[in-house]
């Protein structure tokens, strides 16, 4: 049984706007973080948050485990952030519970999202269903990516059906009609890395108890890893109407781990990487002999084609 999974990979795409931090005046601001790379040097980079990819993640999962016949919750049916929290069902069911162990018993049975995404219960009992899957920023690799802004203008249909140049009486001007923005554009190569507790789900994290059946569990285990290849083939986000990513290029390694070990996770920002994870990965196999696997691939339908093998042997 796979306990764990890791993928760390450089993703060129190109020309994308999935994540920005927000607008000043008719101007989007272009998310930038500061990084420092092995020698210490500091550089600023166009980055895509943890957060967007993990949304981007959850959107592929939730029909992935519809389909497969798994339970779930009204609010994560609506891709609500709360999930299984504001469902009337599950209110019920812990009405009176106060052990965390029961409530978590029972986030676990009622929706498979809240599985293996997590959330959080406040009200009364405060318990954490702390999330399976786990990713960091997408950052674009010093020298190797760059963000451009870019003009638009937004046409007012009335405008649009007069001459050029000329106000409601055929004289002046219309430009004071027309919607003028700028937008941004982002195109490299980006450090991308995540990391699937298979073991985890389905598995009470207070009791350390299976709260499912095991053919349930399988079913979930197959629906994350399918969820995460989804999520390379479509990094779906903000502005994919006009600016749908050009995915280019996606190479890097994939990881496993049938025992306790973790599955080694070494970032892209690193360019060593490949060579530093199979060299932890022979390390491990000296503790735990045969437990841990890394395989590299070249494009993005070999990394395709290993996440799917890896998931029908689930």
């Amino acid at each position: 049984m796979i306990h764990s999974l890791s993928l760390c990979a450089e993703v060129v795409l190109d020309l994308h706007n999935l994540n920005s931090e927000g607008t000043e005046g008719n101007q989007q601001q272009t998310r930038m973080v500061h990084i420092v790379d092995k020698d210490g040097k500091r550089h600023v980079v166009n980055a895509i948050s943890g957060d967007m990819l993990k949304h981007i993640f959850v959107e592929h999962l939730t029909p992935l485990l519809e389909e497969a016949g798994q339970n779930l919750s009204a609010g994560a049916k609506v891709f609500s952030p709360d999930r299984v929290i504001t469902d009337p069902a599950f209110k019920n069911a812990v009405k009176g519970k106060k052990q965390g162990s029961a409530i978590q018993e029972e986030m676990l049975k009622l929706c498979a999202v809240t599985d293996i995404a997590g959330t959080l219960l406040t009200e009364g009992n405060s318990v954490a269903r702390k999330s399976c899957a786990e990713f960091g920023w997408v950052v674009g690799l010093p020298l190797k990516s760059l963000s451009e802004q870019y003009f638009h203008v937004k046409y007012d249909p009335d405008t649009r059906a007069k001459s050029a140049g000329q106000d409601d009486k055929g004289e002046g001007t219309v430009a004071g009609r027309q919607a003028i923005f700028h937008r941004p554009a982002n195109s490299g190569v980006y450090a991308l890395v995540c990391h699937l507790e298979l073991s985890r789900i389905g598995i009470n994290d207070i009791t350390r108890k299976e709260a499912i059946s095991s053919d349930d569990r399988k079913k979930r285990q197959r629906a994350a890893i399918q969820a995460l290849l989804s999520t390379l083939i479509k990094p779906s986000g903000a502005q994919r109407n006009t600016q749908n990513p050009h995915i280019v290029d996606c190479r890097g390694m994939i990881s496993t781990s049938t025992s306790h070990l973790p599955a080694p996770t070494v970032s892209p920002l690193c360019a060593e990487y490949c060579d530093q994870m199979e060299r932890i990965t022979a390390t491990l196999n000296k503790l735990s002999p045969k437990s841990v696997a890394a395989k590299s691939f070249n494009s993005l339908a070999a990394g395709v084609a290993i996440l799917e093998e890896i998931s029908s042997e689930v």
